[in-house]
This record gives C-alpha cells, structure tokens and sequence, in this order.
C-alpha cells in the first residue's frame, strides 16, 4: 500500500455518484459518507492504481504523488481497462 499515493477529490467537479467509492476494494473510502467520497485511509490506496479516477464519469480524481502523466479520462474507461488493481 502507498504512503504518498492516494485520490484528491475536487469537489466541485463531484457529482456524488458513488462510482469511486463503490469500486475501492482497499478501504480508501468511508463507506459511512457514500456515495459522497470522503478519502479516510489514504494509506490502504494501492501505488499508481487509478481505478477510481479512471472511473470517475467528471474526471473528479487526481492523486497526491502522482509521477505517471495520467490524467482523469472523464469517465472515458472502458469496461475491463479500468484498473492494474483490480483485487
């Protein structure tokens, strides 16, 4: 698990769908505040999985320490492409 990796929300792009937050098998997410994503355990978010934010259909998640030139498709993922992660 990551130490400086995990998903910053912008709120104002948020549409509260829940998809990030329903995809997370880590326990980055509260699930208590869904579908709103509130990032709780920021250390349980797998280095360089952009699972969420590929995800995300307003391209709403970035990541701290992010290195790779990725950029939030806005929903553009498609079905199976969405994660190195998928645990």
């Amino acid at each position: 698990m990551a130490k400086a990796w995990y998903p910053v929300i912008d709120y104002m792009a948020c549409v509260e769908c829940g998809t990030c937050t329903g995809k997370c098998s880590h326990g980055v997410y509260d699930p208590a505040k869904a579908p709103t994503p509130v990032v709780a355990n920021p250390l349980g978010c797998v280095d360089h999985c952009h699972g969420c934010g590929n995800l995300c259909p307003q391209g709403a998640i970035t990541y701290v320490g992010d290195d790779t030139g990725w950029t939030p498709p806005n929903g553009s993922a498609k079905p199976g492409e969405s994660c190195c992660c998928n645990h």
